[in-house]
């Protein structure tokens, strides 16, 4: 039997970054927000503790789609030069998602020059109903890993984490808070 190499199929030009979370916002225990990019199958995510989303709820009237738009934001940003097209998983509403990422972005021609598109874009453009994001499984590795102490995270893929707590989310909700007022 010869070995059968398993292709991804990239239905964009150069390279694509696919984002994905595990554990919508609003359902208990933690949530991971992961990214990975096609074809070279780089990732970087991270954790949000059940107890720092609770604090979020209970102190702001929180559109779930600013706080994904805001995750997104800390994890794409460093990463700019790494990818060329965007496909952000419709967990939440992707228009508003766009619209609270164009907020967080206005002051950066990088962003803008990214094609950036929703998953269920991606299915009608492939025509394939069943396609699911290369990030979903990356994201659940997150969820599951990133908030355990280094000794405990050793065993598996290596964790590209990135760090997010309570005043850096703060930040950017006021950030686009005070464009959409």
């Amino acid at each position: 039997m010869g070995c059968f190499k398993i292709v991804k199929k990239n239905y964009f030009d150069g390279r694509t970054m696919h984002i994905d979370i595990s554990r919508r916002f609003y359902q208990k225990g933690n949530s991971g927000v992961a990214f990975k990019i096609i074809p070279s199958n780089y990732h970087k995510g991270m954790a949000l503790s059940n107890k720092l989303k609770n604090e979020l709820k209970k102190d702001f009237d929180i559109d779930y789609a600013q706080f994904y738009s805001i995750c997104i934001y800390y994890l794409i940003y460093d990463e700019l030069n790494s990818f060329d097209n965007l496909i952000i998983c419709n967990d939440e509403n992707y228009l508003y998602v766009k619209k609270y990422l164009d907020i967080l972005f206005s002051k950066n021609k990088q962003y803008f020059s990214k094609l950036i598109t929703s998953l269920h874009k991606l299915r009608e453009i492939s025509g394939d109903s069943k396609i699911r994001s290369y990030a979903d499984n990356i994201a659940n590795i997150y969820r599951k890993k990133a908030l355990k102490p280094l000794r405990r995270r050793q065993k598996g893929i290596p964790l590209n984490i990135v760090k997010i707590n309570y005043q850096k989310i703060k930040n950017k909700l006021n950030e686009i808070n005070k464009k959409i007022k």
